[in-house]
C-alpha cells in the first residue's frame, strides 16, 4: 500500500498574514485567533502572584521599618527632653543658692562683722568733710537701667470679629 503524503497547511506569520482577509467579515479559519497587523494592539502581560506577594511583603516591611524608626526617634527625643528638664532643675537650684548668698551678703550687720573681724577694719575716729564750689546738677545723670521709664501704651486694636459685629444692626 502506498501512502499518500498529506500537505500541511501553510503557516501564517503572526506578524503579517500571508493572504488578504476576505471582506465578508469572517476569518478563513474560524477557530484560530486572527493575527493583528504589525504595530497594532496592546500586549497584555499578567502580573504573577509571586510578584504581587513580593510587593505586599515589601510594603509591610517598609511600613514596619518606618514605625520602628519613628518609635526610636520619639524615644530619643524623650530622653533628650528629660535630660534638659534635669538640667533646668539643677540650674534653678543654683539660682536659688546664689540668691540666698546675695541675700546673706547684703546684710549690713554681717558686712560690718566681716569687715571688722576678717579684714581688720575699724570705725573712723574723726570724719572729714569736703566742700565743693560747683552746684549740684538739676538732673542727676543715672544709668538708664535705674531710671524708670513710662511706656506709652496704645489702646488695643479692635478685633476683626468686633468690626463684623459693629456692622450688624443691634449688635453694638
Amino acid at each position: 500500500m502506498a501512502s499518500i503524503p498529506h500537505a500541511a497547511p501553510p503557516r501564517v506569520s503572526p506578524q503579517r498574514p500571508s493572504a488578504p482577509l476576505p471582506r465578508t467579515g469572517q476569518h478563513p479559519m474560524p477557530g484560530a485567533v486572527r493575527p493583528m497587523p504589525e504595530g497594532w494592539g496592546v500586549t497584555r502581560r499578567r502580573i504573577s502572584r509571586f510578584t504581587i506577594a513580593s510587593f505586599a511583603l515589601l510594603a509591610v516591611g517598609v511600613v514596619g521599618l518606618v514605625q520602628v524608626l519613628q518609635t526610636t526617634h520619639v524615644a530619643a527625643t524623650g530622653y533628650e527632653v528629660r535630660a534638659l528638664e534635669r538640667e533646668q532643675q539643677d540650674l534653678d537650684a543654683d539660682i536659688r543658692s546664689l540668691e540666698a548668698q546675695i541675700a546673706s551678703s547684703s546684710n549690713l550687720d554681717r558686712i560690718q562683722k566681716d569687715a571688722t573681724t576678717r579684714l581688720g577694719m575699724v570705725r573712723p575716729a574723726q570724719s572729714v568733710r569736703v566742700s565743693e564750689d560747683v552746684a549740684a546738677p538739676a538732673l542727676v545723670p543715672l544709668p538708664r537701667r535705674y531710671v524708670p521709664t513710662q511706656e506709652h501704651l496704645d489702646p488695643p486694636a479692635i478685633a476683626w470679629w468686633e468690626r463684623v459685629l459693629g456692622i450688624i444692626p443691634g449688635m453694638h
